[in-house]
């Protein structure tokens, strides 16, 4: 490193440091000023990304968490309001021994073990009478055994006494116990945990006949929280590692009444054993011994109870000693979640309790360490890489030759070519610099011979005007509603026949064709030839609308289904009724729009979104696409079953490569009607602007014909159009012109040369790339002209350079490869 300071004699400090840095090499330039800055950009990034990553980690682990918590709950209110519903339905009619029995057997086949007990509480001792599940069997129990019952059914509680019809009172978890003497010839005792809903039955006088009391066994509550902890929940979308969840329902008060289990063993009792780990507080609660309560000391246990009965749902990271125990040091998420419970009916509801949820997740941990090892390996192996390319490609990287190719592209951009003058930097950059300077020079006097021999060309050939072929003189005999479609040959001709026979059913249309061959235009056609063109023509870009945007433009909407929805919204397809509905661009519609499609073809109905009731619609539906859908449905991005019901009739509109005798017959129309637009008079094309038009590849189709006439029209500032007022999209101006101003090179007598023929700026930069290339296949083409290179334009280009002997294709299919004629001609 002394030597890159050392200062020669006479020389100032700087030229002393450029002297230094020019007798390095270039390996042991990039070695010394590339390696040291990447390993600590690597290991400042790594860092800084660890922070951010384990940030949003546990912020993504926090709402999982939140949402599973509130999923339970949920769940929980689902099934208490599922009770409400079954007992206020059975209260509405007068109750008796049969009809309470027949209930008990019905719900156990529908619900499972969900009711255990079901008492009727009326007048007088024959009116009462209490039935509980046992096993697959439901029996009534004797009086005696409920009179000697724990927390017998028949005890009605105060708040139930003062209910009103269709009002439902829940009870706080009690533990009912019947004596095992009383059941018959096989004496056995019944322990349960239930909860109680009491509702009146009232006659139709409005006198209280007496009270239903329906018990939930508080077991299946516990079994939903057991569902959401397992393999088997519906939030399961992936594998979880083995790290410790709970869930565990605390009623209002504090008091932690159940938690989760395996459900292996879903009839397994009641515990809360796991939840109150490392917890001190008070056992047992008045009417049910298994209860526990924390002490006040546990604060995030009661920030959440009161969160609970304050009617919010939150999260809260664990104490050291809360829950169940850790498997690793690492935080707990904890979730809380009210459950409420509609009593009275309508939209106000009790809170009950609340669903508390707890995950303690290793992926924080196991972010890090792998972080860590990625930030390694990735730095190790940067390093590596780096030195093997410096050592690769150290010759061809450097600074001196950037420097080199600013000039030549800073050429191209000013559109002339001029010599080098830049510092001798080394002595490999020196040569190539005189190398490009001779090669500039030969060019030059090339370039001055071709522009008299282009000059003499033009001035008789390229100012001769043509005259085009008028399309009135084809279009008299056609019906008026196919006056857009203008041409003659016989591409246009079958196209035009075919949409006469189409407009002429009612069947639905499917139209093929790329973009820019006259899909909508054919739509409109058969609408206007078919007995719907009085009525009205619809056009729905499934391409243009993300998908619940595209639903509610086809299907429409009533007021409330959503909050912006102030009002009801017709669909496209109810708006077309009686006319046509053009879907352009279905290919792009998503599966589910494919799905309501497929349905509203199917049946000629539709549901708008937030209603209930289907609308029927008499419309004729047009499809059109520009991508082949069998490869979609192939690949499985699109419906089977639509596709063939949308191709019944299929209409191809064709590219206009596929008739170019009707590229003079459009330039004439679109010349007229800008004329007309722009107030210019009569303009017509030289011989040389339409042999442009006709040796160009088109892939914008009569789109972008019609663009490049209209804006060679606005541009032109004389009646006759020339060849170098005609622009094309792939090269507009500004850019070097793709016609006539070819930069001169050396050309072997016997091979043709490339630049005799006009190149578009795309053709240009591709062959440019491969020049030094045997032959190359079509992607190849495609990745040298420049990652935004469709398929199908590269296919056209390459079609073209074939047609016109610049290049040869070799093979067919997979296999196909092209080779330029003379291997090593330069394209400028």
């Amino acid at each position: 490193m002394l030597s890159l300071f050392r200062r020669p004699s006479g020389a100032g400090p700087s030229e002393a440091y450029l002297k230094g840095l020019s007798d390095w090499s270039i390996r042991k330039k990039l070695l010394v000023f590339l390696i040291p800055p990447v390993v600590v950009v690597l290991a400042a990034t790594g860092l800084v990304l660890n922070v951010f990553s384990n940030r949003y980690i546990d912020m993504a682990l926090g709402r999982t968490t939140l949402t599973m918590t509130l999923a339970q709950a949920h769940e929980i209110e689902t099934l208490l309001e599922g009770c409400r519903e079954d007992i206020v339905a059975m209260s509405y009619r007068a109750m008796t021994r049969e009809r309470l029995r027949h209930f008990m057997e019905a719900s156990a086949a529908a619900r499972g073990q969900l009711y255990a007990e079901a008492a009727y509480v009326g007048d007088g001792p024959d009116n009462q009478y209490v039935f509980i599940k046992s096993g697959e069997r439901v029996e009534e129990v004797p009086p005696e055994v409920v009179q000697q019952a724990k927390n017998s059914p028949l005890v009605v509680s105060r708040k139930a006494i003062d209910l009103k019809r269709g009002h439902v009172s829940l009870s706080e978890l009690v533990e009912v116990y019947y004596p095992p003497t009383g059941f018959g010839s096989k004496p056995r005792q019944r322990d349960l945990a239930l909860l109680r809903l009491t509702s009146p039955v009232v006659e139709e006088d409005g006198r209280v006949a007496g009270f239903l009391v329906l018990s939930i066994d508080v077991r299946q509550l516990r079994n939903v929280l057991s569902l959401y902890n397992s393999p088997r929940s519906p939030l399961a979308g992936f594998n979880r590692t083995a790290e410790n969840r709970l869930s565990f329902f605390c009623d209002e008060r504090g008091w932690i009444l159940f938690q989760s289990e395996t459900l292996d063993d879903p009839v397994r009792e009641l515990s809360v054993e796991t939840a109150k780990s490392g917890l001190s507080g008070d056992h047992g609660k008045p009417g049910y011994d298994g209860a526990f309560r924390p002490g006040p000391r546990h604060e995030t246990f009661w920030r959440m109870v009161t969160g609970i009965q304050q009617g919010q749902s939150g999260l809260e990271r664990g104490e050291a000693d809360f829950g169940p125990s850790k498997i690793a040091s690492s935080d707990d998420f904890i979730g809380y979640a009210p459950v409420r419970f509609r009593g009275l009916g309508g939209e106000d509801a009790e809170i009950v309790g609340g669903v508390v949820y707890i995950d303690r997740s290793l992926l924080p941990r196991a972010a890090e360490f792998g972080q860590f090892n990625i930030l390694f390996v990735t730095t190790l192996g940067a390093v590596l890489a780096m030195a093997g390319g410096i050592i690769i490609l150290a010759r061809v990287i450097t600074k001196p030759i950037l420097r080199l190719a600013d000039e030549v592209r800073s050429m191209r951009l000013e559109g002339r070519l001029h010599e080098i003058d830049l510092p001798d930097s080394d002595l490999d950059t020196a040569t190539l610099k005189r190398a490009i300077n001779r090669l500039v020079a030969a060019l030059l006097s090339k370039e001055m011979e071709i522009k008299v021999r282009d000059e003499r060309l033009r001035s008789v050939r390229d100012r001769e005007r043509v005259q085009l072929i008028a399309p009135a003189s084809r279009q008299v005999l056609r019906d008026e509603a196919l006056e857009d479609l203008v041409g003659h040959s016989p591409a246009m001709d079958n196209l035009l026949s075919r949409i006469q026979k189409i407009a002429a059913t009612d069947a639905d249309v499917l139209i093929i064709g790329e973009t820019g061959t006259g899909k909508e235009l054919t739509a409109e056609a058969i609408h206007r030839l078919s007995r719907r063109k009085d009525m009205p023509f619809i056009s729905i870009n499934c391409g243009a609308l993300d998908e619940n945007l595209l639903m509610d433009a086809l299907f429409g909407h009533v007021k409330g289904a959503f909050s912006e929805a102030k009002s009801d919204r017709k669909g496209a397809f109810l708006a077309a009724d009686g006319g046509t509905l053009l879907l352009d661009e279905i290919g792009n519609a998503s599966p589910r729009v494919q799905q309501a499609l497929l349905r509203a073809l199917s049946v000629r109905r539709i549901s708008p979104l937030g209603s209930d009731e289907e609308q029927a619609f008499d419309a004729r539906v047009i499809a059109a696409t520009n991508v082949n859908l069998k490869d979609l449905v192939a690949s499985g991005e699109f419906r089977e079953d639509l596709f063939y019901r949308l191709q019944v009739l299929a209409v191809n509109t064709p590219a206009l490569r596929d008739r170019q005798d009707d590229i003079p017959v459009l330039a004439g129309y679109f010349l007229k009607l800008a004329s007309r637009r722009m107030g210019k008079g009569e303009l017509s094309l030289s011989r040389g602007a339409l042999d442009k038009l006709l040796h160009h590849a088109w892939p914008g189709n009569v789109r972008e014909l019609k663009n490049c006439i209209i804006r060679a029209a606005a541009l032109a500032e004389r009646e006759l159009i020339l060849a170098e007022d005609i622009h094309f999209e792939d090269a507009m101006p500004g850019e070097l012109p793709a016609q006539g101003t070819f930069s001169p090179q050396p050309e072997t007598p016997q091979e043709p040369h490339v630049l005799d023929a006009p190149l578009s700026q795309r053709q240009r930069k591709a062959l440019r790339e491969l020049l030094d290339r045997p032959n190359f296949s079509r992607k190849d083409y495609q990745d040298a002209g420049g990652s935004d290179v469709p398929q199908r334009t590269a296919q056209h280009d390459l079609q073209d350079l074939v047609s016109r002997g610049i290049v040869v294709k070799e093979g067919k299919g997979p296999s196909t490869r092209y080779r330029l004629v003379g291997h090593r001609e330069t394209v400028s």
